[in-house]
């Protein structure tokens, strides 16, 4: 393990012990002197300016929604006094960081990059403008995003009752998805026309890989209903009876899981006055491959700022559409 790095801040040393006025191309600035000993020990000296410690409140109020009395910018930086001040509440700051009860945020991937030795400068803007992949590309070697399979529209459902049918989808960059591969990412399975998946992970694309490509294919499932009443017995059927009248919110919390959850309030198969659950069993019922897509991600929009959505149509053509998001990290 590299002893110079930091992978959880809660267990390292973090203070600012003095603050250096200094000029560079005629311009005068302060920077703040960061002494650090990580976990393993290793001690090491760092320096960042204010509008660096700002870049990395914005992004962790962005990503994480932190809540901190983070110093406002003042005309006269130069001041003693205000440099004291500063320096003072980027001290609290950094102690904010250190202590904080989310795992996430103290081992964020801006936390770390500000904080490491190998980082000359961290400048960090938020991107407040839609740019190609490509453009960002450009500024780094690695581009983290944020990929969400939103829902799925009017997928063919081969004349068969809307609650005979389930669907799922799975996807991987670079290369076509297999089902069951371990780099190929699988939704939960939802029943319904248009399925809303909710399904979100996290990729690591480099510059330099030739493949810069999203691919996605969608499935269709037979199933069987199980209906269980509150208080009451258990039924079955193939869901084609009263397959308009269940009004429900569909739960998975299981991309891998073989039976969904759909929570009824009472209405349409069950009693206005129980409540009760449908249980969609896919157990060794026939799959059949609706369609897939791809998509070329030098070629789409993104930010840091808010989720971009993006419409695709599955082949053959009249298979029906996914609905994905993408968000830069």
């Amino acid at each position: 393990m590299d002893t110079t790095t930091i992978s959880d801040i809660r267990n390292s040393k973090i203070s600012i012990n003095i603050a250096e006025n200094r000029e560079q191309f005629g311009k005068k600035f302060t920077e703040y002197i960061i002494d650090i000993t990580n976990s393993n020990g290793h001690e090491y000296t760092i320096a960042r300016r204010f509008s660096e410690f700002h870049s990395l409140y914005e992004l962790l109020v962005h990503n994480y929604q932190i809540q901190f009395p983070f110093p406002p910018k003042k005309l006269n930086k130069l001041n003693v006094n205000i440099i004291e001040i500063r320096k003072k509440a980027l001290q609290d700051f950094l102690k904010f960081l250190v202590i904080h009860p989310s795992a996430s945020v103290r081992k964020s991937d801006d936390v770390i990059r500000f904080l490491d030795q190998n980082t000359a400068s961290f400048n960090n803007k938020l991107i407040k403008e839609k740019l190609t992949f490509e453009q960002v590309n450009q500024k780094k070697k690695s581009v983290k995003l944020e990929v969400s399979i939103v829902e799925g529209k009017e997928f063919r459902l081969q004349k068969k009752s809307m609650w005979d049918i389930v669907s799922y989808c799975i996807f991987d960059v670079g290369h076509e998805p297999i089902d069951g591969q371990k780099s190929t990412k699988k939704t939960s399975i939802i029943a319904g026309p248009y399925p809303r998946w909710s399904y979100k992970t996290k990729v690591t694309i480099k510059s330099s890989e030739p493949q810069k490509t999203l691919y996605f294919k969608v499935f269709n499932q037979e199933s069987t209903l199980s209906i269980t009443p509150s208080g009451g017995s258990s039924g079955s059927g193939s869901g084609s009876s009263g397959s308009n009248n269940i009004n429900n919110n569909i739960n998975n919390n299981n991309s891998n899981n073989n039976n969904s959850n759909i929570n009824n309030g009472g209405s349409g198969i069950l009693d206005d006055n129980n409540s009760g659950s449908v249980t969609i069993n896919t157990k060794d019922c026939k799959v059949d491959l609706i369609g897939s897509c791809s998509v070329d991600i030098d070629k789409l929009q993104i930010t840091n700022q808010s989720p971009t959505l993006h419409v695709l149509h599955l082949e053959p053509e009249g298979s029906g559409e996914i609905l994905i998001s993408l968000l830069l990290l």
